[in-house]
């Protein structure tokens, strides 16, 4: 549907205009007589313009929780607390080692780089290995130049070894190396 627009009347053009001066002329009027502050009003119309308080209004319902912010900065390190209760006995734990012994074997070689002097030595049934190491001397006055080559727990790559192994060489092209074997072996 199309609206079609009329021309206004002439009388409608006057109305609006007499409209439009009268609203100016009152708002120029106006701005002359502003009350500013409460000292340009009577006091006993002060007085007649305060009414009874009113009745206390609802209380609404509380709003949906925000987003949480963002961590803030650690704050300082606070003072040490008192010292706490005192805990419960630990269960009692196994017992140690009754007995601990040293075992010892010696080997003697020719002196020579290839010819290493290897020595085993191994633990009594019924107890553990708990460590060893492994040593060498020569004859006096060969000129020995000894070295150990290997000092490892038996047999190699066990998870419970039942002995050690040494394993010593000497560069002397003459005389004897001896190697020696320790280990240390507990009775659980």
């Amino acid at each position: 549907m199309r609206l079609k627009f009329r021309r206004p009347s002439p009388a409608m053009v006057v109305a609006c205009l007499a409209l439009f001066v009268a609203s100016t002329g009152t708002s120029i009027a106006a701005s002359h007589y502003l009350i500013t502050s409460t000292k340009q009003i009577k006091p006993s119309v002060i007085k007649a313009l305060k009414g009874a308080k009113g009745p206390r209004g609802a209380t609404g319902a509380q709003g949906a929780a925000g987003p949480t912010g963002e961590q803030g900065a650690a704050g300082p390190t606070g003072a040490q607390g008192a010292q706490g209760l005192k805990g419960d006995t630990g269960a009692a734990g196994h017992n140690g080692a009754t007995q601990v012994a040293v075992y010892s074997a010696a080997s003697t070689l020719p002196a020579g780089a290839s010819n290493p002097a290897v020595v085993d030595v191994n633990c009594p049934a019924g107890t553990v290995v708990t460590g060893g190491g492994a040593g060498y001397n020569a004859d006096p006055g060969s000129g020995y130049q000894p070295r150990v080559a290997l000092s490892v727990p038996l047999p190699v790559g066990a998870s419970t070894p039942t002995g050690w192994r040494a394993m010593v060489y000497d560069q002397a092209s003459t005389g004897l190396v001896h190697a020696t074997a320790s280990v240390m072996c507990a009775s659980p």
